[in-house]
């Protein structure tokens, strides 16, 4: 066997296990698009919707937060450190988000909203084609 195809056969096997040892990032059971009703998820301007994306970033209307740390708290809860900013103010929060029986998130004392504990829907979003 010549060099060349050698060492071709030796980096083409490197990459397929590198591929195979590659950490699988799975999306958390908290990510997605959630709003207080149904009726919200339709409605892109409403201030009742939130999206939690890469795991550590929080979206509302008028607020975005990121997460510096997490912390698993029972099977499907977590408490999380979140920096945010919102309407020109910088400010912390420190939430615990949950998922439900039901399937509902729950987050308690959280960064936006007059109650304690708000509950959301998951939201089905249409991909764009």
């Amino acid at each position: 066997m010549k060099a060349a195809p050698r060492v071709a056969m030796v980096l083409s096997l490197g990459a397929a296990l590198a591929g195979e040892c590659a950490p699988a990032w799975a999306a958390q059971p908290y990510e997605g698009f959630w709003a207080s009703t149904k009726k919200d998820c339709r409605d892109q301007d409403s201030a009742n919707r939130m999206s939690i994306e890469g795991g550590n970033r929080l979206y509302w209307y008028e607020t975005r937060c990121r997460a510096s740390e997490i912390a698993a708290d029972g099977r499907l809860g977590w408490k999380m450190r979140l920096a945010c900013e919102g309407e020109g103010e910088k400010f912390r929060s420190n939430p615990r988000v949950s998922i439900a029986a039901d399937g509902k998130l729950i987050m308690d004392n959280g960064p936006v909203g007059q109650a304690k504990r708000q509950a959301y829907v998951r939201c089905e979003i249409a991909k764009s084609r």
